[in-house]
């Protein structure tokens, strides 16, 4: 019987250390081109396969995705999943589908049913870090995983830009004139919530504006978007642009606005995020920036793919960028 192939083998076929390779299939540390050249030649020629590949091979090949997200509601599961589908679309895998909300919100019990019908890798939809719901090793997975909407650190990751799109609104709105520039935030525990108020920060201070120094946190909501607003503008009346962290938000601040008497655009400029369905057909339509979900979609399952079929996994970020969609809450 053929004596198994390991790393120490694959190491010594392409002149480097153990450690060498382990770097290179699991992207913990960084690798030179040239080195990761000889690495992946060395196992191709001896023909190493590693950890989850080895699994794959006695399972057996399903031809079967998993994709696990929090809630199959949220708008943005439904278009990232679109993309997977037209990614998987006459391709030899099938899409096997789960929401935490099957699950009573377990989403380690959710994730434990996927594995255990033997798919081949698995897809995270979420807007939370759902690591922190449960303890995911994902170093030791014999099943490789994608994540996509959030950044995670041991794993592939497919992610829009909301640092850009953050920087980007605060660029918009000073080009139409605000002067006193605040944001409404959404939920604390969101990192996109955190990464939109750094880049619209990051802006702001390098135009040399100032901006109020409470944060506005609270519910992607319609009802915060009017409460916050009122505080915002009775605490700094002259406030003439408010980048809003969603379009909820942002419905919810015109709305305040309104009602409190000022105009929109005339003399308070707004931005929301996400490009909600509504957005465009409010009472003043909403400036706001489109996410590219579906193209989130078809790059996770394409990188998964390409994972399974080569059974290398380097950690990478993988980012996309939002699209500004310019209409009247800020340009008039």
């Amino acid at each position: 019987m053929r004596k198994p192939i390991t790393i120490v083998d694959v190491a010594k076929a392409a002149g480097v250390s153990p450690a060498t390779v382990t770097h290179t299939l699991n992207g913990k540390r960084p690798v030179g081109e040239a080195t990761k050249k000889k690495v992946l030649e060395a196992i191709e020629r001896l023909g190493y396969v590693p950890s989850w590949n080895a699994s794959r091979m006695k399972r057996g090949h399903s031809g079967i995705i998993g994709c696990l997200a929090a809630d199959i509601t949220e708008t943005f599961v439904n278009q990232i999943v679109r993309g997977i589908e037209s990614g998987l679309s006459g391709g030899q895998y099938s899409l096997f589908f789960v929401s935490g909300i099957e699950f009573g919100n377990d989403l380690e019990r959710a994730y434990n049913f996927l594995k255990s019908h033997k798919v081949e890798g698995i897809l995270f939809c979420h807007h939370i870090p759902i690591w922190k719901d449960f303890n995911l090793d994902t170093k030791n997975s014999d099943i490789p995983i994608v994540s996509i909407n959030m950044a995670a650190s041991d794993m592939i990751s497919v992610v829009s830009d909301n640092m850009k799109g953050g920087y980007q609104a605060a660029e918009h709105l000073y080009g139409c004139g605000m002067r006193h520039p605040a944001m409404i935030c959404g939920p604390e525990d969101r990192l996109s919530v955190e990464d939109r108020l750094k880049g619209f920060s990051d802006r702001i201070r390098e135009l040399n504006l100032q901006m109020p120094e409470e944060k506005y946190y609270g519910n992607y909501d319609f009802d915060h978007g009017m409460e916050a607003t009122q505080r915002l503008m009775v605490g700094h009346p002259l406030t003439d642009g408010i980048f809003c962290a969603n379009d909820y938000i942002a419905a919810g601040a015109i709305a305040a606005l309104q009602k409190m008497g000022y105009q929109v655009p005339g003399q308070v400029r707004v931005v929301g995020f996400d490009n909600r369905d509504f957005s465009e057909f409010w009472n003043v339509p909403i400036t706001t920036f489109e996410l590219p979900l579906q193209e989130m979609g078809m790059l996770g399952i394409s990188l998964l793919r390409q994972v399974i079929h080569t059974g290398t996994y380097s950690k990478a970020e993988h980012v996309l960028q939002s699209k500004l969609i310019p209409r009247r809450s800020s340009i008039g």
